[in-house]
């Protein structure tokens, strides 16, 4: 089904489609995914903010980082084509 949306990286699926409780969290490779209900907030190293979604108004948020080209277009992928949100203009912290 991933391919279907043109996600070629399967741990960006498989991080993004796991059913995560509120207030819990799942890291994978290098990249760390909390959910706190409405929101979702991803890490790169458990440190640094590189991508927030919000379930409530159905948008999603990337903030400045090196995250790779290809994985954020991967994640850009999931939540907007996927999921159909829309994406926030990039955010500097």
């Amino acid at each position: 089904m991933r391919l279907d949306f043109g996600i070629k990286n399967s741990r960006i699926w498989h991080l993004c489609s796991l059913e995560l409780e509120k207030n819990s969290s799942a890291t994978l490779d290098n990249w760390t995914r909390y959910n706190g209900g409405i929101k979702e907030i991803f890490y790169i190293n458990d440190k640094i903010k590189f991508l927030e979604i919000d379930h409530f108004n159905h948008t999603f948020t990337f903030y400045k980082s090196n995250i790779r080209k290809q994985n954020k277009e991967d994640f850009r992928r999931y939540y907007k084509d996927y999921f159909e949100y829309t994406e926030i203009e990039e955010v500097s912290i």
